[in-house]
């Protein structure tokens, strides 16, 4: 290659990097219904139909600061073992009473808040194949509503 062809390819290599950076910014930003505060692992979001949860509780400081924001939701769902021992990494699936799925997300701890209209929803949480259920499980505005879901795990799931 010579020194003329050689300058040539620098100048196309630089302006095509100079136009591909607001495209790639653009992409590598998370979609809204996608977008999530993360603050020590804690996640506060909000579903596609936008009903605000926060999910977390690893340590004793973000339990402590998920404590505090609690009362800005109405179901605060715990998740543990019959042992007592606290799981994370559970699938939750919270159901209206026509079937509709309001949510369905991974708790990144064992603190599960989420902020829902008045009404009966169905609520499944999952940990190691093995699901929990709560049927017709009544919110309204005027308390909330906290349900402790259990496991029982043999002591090798647990390691």
């Amino acid at each position: 290659m010579n020194k003329k062809n050689f300058i040539a390819n620098r100048r196309s290599i630089a302006v095509v990097a100079v136009l591909a950076a607001p495209l790639v910014y653009a992409l590598a930003q998370p979609t809204p219904s996608a977008a999530r505060d993360t603050q020590n692992g804690m996640i506060s979001s909000k579903t596609e139909q936008g009903y605000a949860f926060m999910s977390g509780g690893v340590g004793i400081e973000e339990r402590n600061l998920m404590q505090q924001k609690a009362g800005a939701y109405d179901l605060d769902l715990s998740f543990a073992d019959k042992q007592g021992h606290y799981l994370s990494d559970v699938s939750v699936v919270i159901d209206d009473k026509n079937g509709t799925q309001l949510v369905n997300s991974t708790a990144t701890g064992p603190f599960f808040y989420i902020d829902l209209p008045t009404g009966k929803y169905d609520v499944k949480a999952s940990f190691d194949n093995k699901t929990e259920e709560i049927k017709n499980l009544n919110i309204s505005k005027d308390h909330s509503t906290k349900e402790l879901l259990h496991w029982n795990l043999s002591d090798n799931q647990m390691s």
